[in-house]
């Protein structure tokens, strides 16, 4: 009887195993078309106006990022989570179509020569607010198209590809001419994980209290470092009717900054030691105000790491900081 009963008890897991097995074919599954339709109704269009109530973008997106999106590979380094292969934050929500509507007439017109598929965001209008950028995102790299509001198309105008990883940094110089960082290599010659790391990691406070924040995906390991720094390095260029200038020289660009008369630039730039403990936006930079070419005019601060900041929300480092243009004068600072 006991034998009998161990017999079933086999024949029994063999077919639990053939089922398993069988299952390893199947795709994926889709509900009703009554809950499909209600999770995958399109969200209201994103809206953007020019400053004369003229014309009006519309933007769409889908509700969800697709399954293909969501495999893209991800690095978490710095507190970015950014897609290795072509230079940008990974898992966004990106716009998918575009069209314009003439507030006048009443009527919205389809917006033509957009990329298919459209993964577009980081709109910018030019100052006449005849023209708008935006970037479209592809599985090798990162692209800077323009909408000529009069024809309701789209050109293509970048050659390299753009490095959106610390933001777009996309900035008109004047109507024709619109300012961005662009990758210095192909993201095919990112470091190489070594089998064996050269040390261990080590960090130390020095005997000092040092409170802070708890951050998600921080620089964990010198190879971490390696990793920002070819990431987030850039090219800063001016492209005048397709053709890009080279702004300077590569540099971990934080943020750009255009003075009112269009003259100078201000330049936060992203330097060494890396920390540890805070992401990005904390390490240490540089602040200074350079010419049209990249010329150095005038270093306005070494800020250092925000490690030191005091504890709570409200508490800030006892250094200079949040600098901006005044809007009143030419090229004066705050």
């Amino acid at each position: 009887m006991i034998k009998n009963f161990y017999s079933y008890l086999l024949i029994a897991g063999s077919f639990v195993s053939l089922n398993a097995t069988a299952q390893d074919a199947i795709g994926y599954q889709t509900p009703p078309k009554e809950i499909a339709d209600l999770l995958l109704a399109k969200p209201t269009p994103g809206v953007s106006i020019d400053g004369k109530a003229e014309w009006i973008l519309f933007s769409e997106r889908n509700s969800y990022p697709s399954v293909e999106e969501l495999a893209m590979p991800e690095y978490r380094i710095a507190g970015l989570r950014l897609n290795p292969n072509n230079y940008s934050p990974s898992r966004q929500n990106y716009i998918n179509n575009f069209s314009l509507k003439n507030i006048k007439s009443n009527q919205t017109t389809q917006v033509t020569g957009l990329p298919s598929p459209l993964y577009a965001g980081n709109l910018s209008w030019n100052p006449a607010e005849t023209k708008i950028a935006f970037t479209n995102t592809t599985q090798k790299g990162v692209d800077l198209y323009i909408i000529d509001i009069a024809t309701k198309k789209a050109v293509k105008t970048n050659k390299a590809f753009l490095n959106v990883v610390l933001g777009s940094g996309l900035t008109w110089l004047n109507d024709n001419t619109i300012i961005y960082r662009t990758a210095t290599k192909p993201a095919s010659a990112a470091p190489t994980k070594p089998l064996m790391p050269k040390g261990p990691t080590i960090q130390q406070n020095l005997g000092k209290a040092a409170p802070s924040a708890t951050y998600q995906d921080l620089i964990k390991s010198p190879f971490d470092e390696q990793l920002f720094e070819f990431f987030a390095t850039s090219q800063l260029v001016k492209n005048t009717a397709g053709v890009e200038t080279p702004i300077g020289k590569p540099a971990i660009y934080g943020t750009v900054s255009l003075s009112p008369d269009k003259n100078y630039l201000m330049i936060e730039t992203i330097r060494k030691p890396f920390s540890y403990l805070v992401s990005a936006y904390g390490f240490p930079s540089t602040v200074s105000i350079t010419d049209l070419a990249g010329k150095t005019v005038k270093v306005v601060a070494e800020l250092p790491s925000s490690e030191g900041t005091p504890s709570g929300y409200d508490n800030t480092q006892n250094v200079a900081r949040s600098f901006d243009w005044r809007d009143d004068e030419p090229a004066t600072l705050v």
